[in-house]
């Protein structure tokens, strides 16, 4: 069995930014995309062209969401290549998606097509909704188990909210209400850029990390600052400080070196060997006449009267949960497989 449970190990925060993800939205020219393009070797992918007036930046134009899915492809199998030691880092190391506003509208227009309809209303059982959640969820979720930092931008606006008889005005992202949940519950930290003239008339750029009613923010460190200068540097060491109290004040354990938080621990197997070793188990119960417990562990997994014979290298993971009861059926029962 590939996972064991009694030799976890207990988590460790790393100060490093491999793997954590931010959603930054806010005013228009609040320097969201000239702050996010400081990190670490960043790539822009750039569904908004919002890149004209800076300068050396490594930026992908994207037009349709195939386009977004390539440079994806293309990440994840430079991150596979570090893993499997054919080379010692990837090219790049942030991942830049501005604006998650256009990355959702084009790929609801994929989801669209794919279905062969013209709204998702359309969908059967208005299916395409989970669809392109899906979908969204998906190529964000795989940039970042793959260890890269993410950042994700928007852009703001304010509305009204009518909540217990109550009306007030609340800031929140632009992106549409779906695409917001799938990246609320992503990243590390939500902030909101904006402009502030402070009492000397002199007009700074500032990051609220935590929210409220009216405001759309927060961080998964409740050591982060409310509100700070709007700099990568301002927001890298706010950061650092925060875990640095973690470590002092919660007694976390810290490090500096990266940590591959969603590695895949998973058993990787071959269809045709596991479809093989549960045959091998099939004929020893058959010739115990134990078949019926056979059919209780697959029928349990695939379903009543569907055959191991009739399943395809997709449905893996149900032989392996197969092969994996059957092997402690054979434990139990004592028998001997040739």
């Amino acid at each position: 069995m590939a996972i064991d449970i009694f030799s976890i190990q207990p988590s460790v925060i790393s100060r490093d930014l491999s793997g954590k993800s931010f959603f930054i939205y806010g005013d228009k020219k609040s320097g969201k995309t000239s702050n996010a393009v400081k990190f670490p070797k960043p790539i822009l992918v750039a569904f908004e062209k919002g890149y004209n007036m800076l300068s050396g930046v490594m930026a992908q134009p994207i037009n349709k969401w195939k386009e977004a899915l390539d440079v994806k492809k293309q990440l994840l199998k430079d991150a596979k290549a570090v893993e499997d030691g054919e080379k010692e880092e990837t090219v790049f190391k942030t991942v830049i998606v501005d604006t998650a506003d256009l990355a959702y509208d084009m790929c609801e227009a994929y989801i669209l097509a794919k279905e062969g309809v013209e709204y998702l209303d359309e969908t059967e059982s208005k299916r395409g909704y989970k669809a392109v959640e899906r979908e969204f969820d998906t190529y964000f979720q795989e940039i970042v188990k793959a260890g890269y930092t993410l950042v994700v931008i928007s852009h703001s606006d304010t509305v009204q909210i009518k909540e217990n008889g109550e009306k007030y005005d609340r800031t929140q992202p632009t992106v549409a209400k779906r695409g917001l949940k799938v990246l609320a519950r992503l990243v590390d930290v939500i902030a909101y850029s904006t402009s502030e003239t402070d009492e000397n008339g002199n007009v700074n750029m500032v990051l609220y990390l935590r929210g409220s009613k009216e405001l759309e923010a927060g961080s998964r460190n409740k050591y982060m600052s409310a509100k700070i200068p709007f700099t990568y540097k301002a927001l890298l060491e706010d950061m650092q400080q925060a875990i640095d109290r973690l470590e002092k004040e919660d007694g976390a354990v810290v490090t500096d070196k990266p940590i591959e938080v969603y590695k895949d621990q998973s058993e990787v197997a071959d269809f045709k060997e596991t479809v093989s070793a549960i045959g091998k188990i099939a004929k020893a119960l058959n010739d115990q006449g134990m078949m019926d417990k056979y059919q209780a562990i697959t029928n349990k997994h695939l379903g009543k009267g569907k055959l191991v014979r009739d399943c395809d290298a997709t449905q893996i993971d149900l032989l392996m949960l197969i092969l994996d009861d059957l092997n402690d059926l054979v434990k139990e029962e004592g028998l001997l497989i040739e």
